[in-house]
């Protein structure tokens, strides 16, 4: 066979718009981050409407272990999920070593972050202010 035909495609029309033709090279790993992506949206939405899913199960799972922990913290009676949240609460600096970027801001020096925001803040309105469209 002396001749090959074939299409080759260089942009794309749907509804009323072009694209180029890179818009169809999607990986499985894009695919992928879109479809959890999308998952934990579901995840957040049923939550906060109040409806279980399977997806927002996990989530579930960890706040009931945060109040069975919060309701076991200050009694007697103890199981072996609650014993290092208890440990924990008994001595939080032993922990500090162990996560030394939540030590840091504790140690001093944050009161510089909250006037730059409240600076932020006020030069944000000084612009609304300054367009006037009326």
């Amino acid at each position: 066979k002396p001749f090959q035909y074939g299409m080759e495609i260089d942009q794309v029309f749907q509804d009323g718009a072009v694209f180029a033709a890179a818009v169809l090279d999607i990986s499985d790993d894009v695919l992928v981050t879109k479809f959890l992506s999308g998952i934990a949206n579901v995840a957040a939405f049923s939550r906060e409407i109040g409806v279980p899913t399977e997806a927002g199960l996990p989530h579930a799972m960890g706040n009931a272990f945060k109040n069975v922990a919060a309701l076991v913290a200050d009694i007697d009676f103890t199981f072996e999920a609650v014993e290092d949240v208890k440990k924990f609460l008994a001595d939080p600096s032993a922990y500090a070593a162990a996560n030394p970027v939540a030590a840091a801001p504790a140690a001093g020096g944050g009161g510089a972050a909250p006037a730059a925001e409240k600076k932020a803040v006020v030069q944000e309105e000084e612009e609304e202010e300054e367009m006037d469209f009326d």
